[in-house]
């Protein structure tokens, strides 16, 4: 995967390279730019839970659903809602504000480090959806109960990742505040 940080970089039209030569503002336009890119981040994260999370464990319902398992609905129906909540904490988290005279300066290292968790976001995110997976393909074969033993291993997972991301928040509040 690319680096989004060095890709913002590339993409800087002449205006965004001429504000890197103005005393002052080359380090708003940095910081700027890493933020851009750590929103950049998370939208691609989020779009992977949505991708490889919710959508098997939509198929999971549907499957269960034309089968009327009614018990495999009840269990993943939770899930759902908690990875929903989940892709929007990821979608709509604190990103910081880097203004030019900001009353707390948000540093590069720090926001380096923010892109950096975010970006070890992704990898759980994987292998949760590969845990989603399975269970879209066991209730396509109709194992119900494979398919509630998977589903839950996800909700366990979703609780797990979501106190990472709860951490991701406080890391992020620890940059404004300080």
């Amino acid at each position: 995967m690319t680096d989004l940080r060095e890709r913002v970089e590339e993409d800087r039209g002449l205006i965004k390279k001429i504000q890197l030569i103005i005393p002052g503002y080359r380090g708003y336009r940095q910081r700027e730019d890493a933020r851009i890119a750590d929103s950049l981040l998370r939208t691609q994260i989020a779009d992977t839970v949505k991708d490889r999370i919710l959508q098997p464990l939509e198929l999971c319902r549907e499957e269960a659903s034309r089968a009327l398992e009614l018990d495999a609905m009840n269990s993943i129906a939770p899930v759902i809602t908690k990875a929903k909540a989940v892709e929007a904490k990821i979608r709509h988290a604190e990103q910081g504000y880097s203004g030019i005279s900001a009353g707390v300066r948000i540093e590069q290292d720090e926001l380096n480090a923010l892109y950096e968790l975010d970006l070890s976001l992704l990898t759980a995110v994987n292998t949760l959806g590969n845990t989603a997976k399975a269970a879209a393909d066991a209730a396509a074969e109709q194992n119900f109960a494979e398919t509630v033993k998977t589903v839950t291993a996800v909700k366990s997972d979703l609780q797990e990742f979501s106190g990472i991301l709860d951490k991701r928040i406080i890391a992020a509040a620890g940059i404004l505040v300080e």
